[in-house]
């Protein structure tokens, strides 16, 4: 079975060109104008994959936005799934005391990206995203998180409570983080394997998600504001869970 994906900006295309070996099935957009040293770079490594490139016109760009966000690069890849189920993989993750990061209706592709990218930097296993009321790991995600979806396991479930009572059963710690958490984020660096829980941006956790927790973190904060952002968050928590 392949899935098809479509990565655009310039670091992003990069990125997953780095990740791949041959044979890869796919093609590279570039408009006529785009030089720079990355270009150059992106050509060798297309050319080292036998990646045919295809120069177009700025207008063939219009469905990816603005030139902002393509830079004039955009990758179309065809290619295999995984053959590792996801059961089998989160298992191997369990025995080996590694760390997933669980969305919990986060819906900004851009939060998501960021959080993908942090994990993926930081050393983290997989991202597990719900089923429903989340976006699919669609090029905006893919290009804020700077290709980082090229590298990380991305985990879609039907039902987040129940994949959470089966990453019980396998071990996994469960931990949510709430301004009204009781944990220090400073304590739980022995907590592993882990399932981090994000919640979504204005409301945080469901109410039946956070039940399923087994630590609620809090990360204290010293200045005006109440609050992280959800990406910035999920980020200090991972740092304290893998250092």
């Amino acid at each position: 079975m392949e899935k098809k994906e479509i990565v655009y900006g310039r670091n992003p295309v990069l990125e997953y060109l780095r990740s791949l070996t041959p044979p890869v099935v796919g093609e590279i957009l570039l408009q006529k104008n785009a030089h720079g040293k990355i270009v150059d770079v992106i050509r060798r490594e297309a050319n080292h994959l036998r990646i045919p490139m295809r120069l177009c016109e700025k207008e063939r760009f219009n469905e990816y936005g603005p030139s902002a966000a393509h830079q004039g690069v955009v990758l179309v890849l065809s290619r295999p799934s995984s053959g590792e189920d996801d059961e089998s993989f989160l298992r191997a993750v369990a025995e080996r005391g590694g760390v997933v990061v669980l969305l919990d209706q986060l819906t900004d592709p851009h939060n998501i990206g960021s959080i993908i990218r942090t994990t993926e930097v930081l050393g983290g296993d997989a991202v597990v995203i719900g089923k429903t009321r989340s976006p699919d790991i669609n090029p905006t995600v893919v290009k804020s998180s700077a290709g980082a979806t090229a590298y990380l396991r991305i985990i879609t479930v039907p039902n987040i409570a129940r994949f959470l009572d089966e990453a019980k059963k396998n071990g996994f710690w469960v931990i949510g983080c709430s301004q009204e958490g009781t944990v220090d984020v400073g304590e739980i660096y022995d907590l592993k394997p882990a399932v981090l829980v994000v919640g979504s941006e204005g409301t945080g956790m469901r109410r039946l998600t956070e039940e399923k927790c087994d630590h609620i973190v809090q990360i204290p904060v010293k200045g005006n504001i109440s609050s992280l952002n959800a990406s910035v968050a999920a980020g200090i928590i991972l740092y304290e869970l893998l250092r």
